[in-house]
């Protein structure tokens, strides 16, 4: 495969970069480069961070798997070393079309007692520990004392987080979603942070546009609707323009430059490596890549 000049990430006119950060479209810096108010980012003193969540800092933004990385702050309890309970609510996502991902992030408790994420007064995921001494894992290690970790069932607008702490232990306790790569790979250090990378699932559906139709993929070809699995077995729309098989940005029109990878195995604009396996046409990366389904 040949490869020519960068693609195109952002609208033109707009910047693609924020310090060492990625900013494609549908996000963009300033009102004028994103799709909507929402995806407004800020880049200040080359950081930038998403207007809509107050400000939140932004680590990542990944076009395929519909998320948007930020910094959000780990929630303590550090009270009298007696037995104590303490309730704290996360953002609030339910004005926004963001959520916070099922399959990026994980629930993890570091402390000695107890933890659990609570929706709607039901416990969605929780875990306990047991500890006999006053010493913690700050490595992102969790084996189970003092630190234990949990799936979460679905994705979510909003949760609380309840902490109960194990009685005549005075260690202080922390509990937090995460993102799973972050943590597993030791991208921060839990000791000496106060905030945690959080992976928020971004939604795109035409209500939130204010018009019939202002979502154009590549090329003029229009949006596919994908579910989004919610609280209650409920399932929400949400529209995408297919990432998986193309290189650039396929939310802009002109999403793939005119020197884009060009390939003599797989169709225009189309992967032709699969690892170290080469898949020639018929055969396609993704439905618009092969010759049927």
């Amino acid at each position: 495969m040949r490869v020519g000049p960068s693609m195109l990430y952002a609208k033109t006119g707009c910047g693609d970069k924020c310090g060492n950060v990625r900013i494609p479209y549908p996000f963009g810096i300033g009102v004028e480069c994103s799709l909507n108010q929402s995806y407004i980012i800020d880049c200040n003193s080359s950081t930038p961070y998403l207007r809509a969540l107050k400000q939140l800092q932004v680590l990542d933004i990944d076009l395929k798997n519909l998320t948007v990385i930020v910094n959000m702050p780990k929630i303590f309890d550090c009270q009298n070393p007696v037995r104590s309970s303490s309730q704290t609510t996360w953002l609030d996502l339910s004005e926004s079309p963001f959520l916070f991902s099922m399959s990026h992030n994980k629930f993890v408790f570091e402390g000695c007692g107890s933890a659990a994420m609570i929706d709607n007064g039901g416990a969605l995921t929780a875990c306990s520990t047991t500890c006999l001494n006053n010493t913690l894992n700050h490595r992102n290690k969790c084996f189970g004392s003092p630190c234990c970790q949990s799936a979460i069932p679905h994705h979510l607008k909003s949760f609380t987080i309840n902490m109960e702490r194990q009685e005549g232990n005075g260690v202080c306790g922390s509990a937090f979603l995460v993102d799973k790569t972050s943590y597993d790979h030791r991208t921060f250090s839990i000791k000496t942070t106060s905030f945690i990378p959080v992976s928020i699932l971004w939604t795109i559906n035409y209500k939130q546009t204010n018009k019939q139709v202002t979502l154009t993929c590549y090329d003029n070809t229009a949006p596919q609707k994908r579910k989004v699995d919610m609280f209650d077995d409920t399932l929400m729309d949400t529209w995408i323009c297919d990432a998986d098989s193309l290189e650039g940005n396929p939310y802009l029109i002109d999403g793939f430059s005119d020197h884009a990878p060009i390939s003599k195995y797989a169709k225009t604009r189309c992967k032709d490596i699969c690892g170290n396996v080469t898949i020639p046409y018929p055969f396609g990366i993704g439905a618009r890549c092969s010759i049927n389904h």
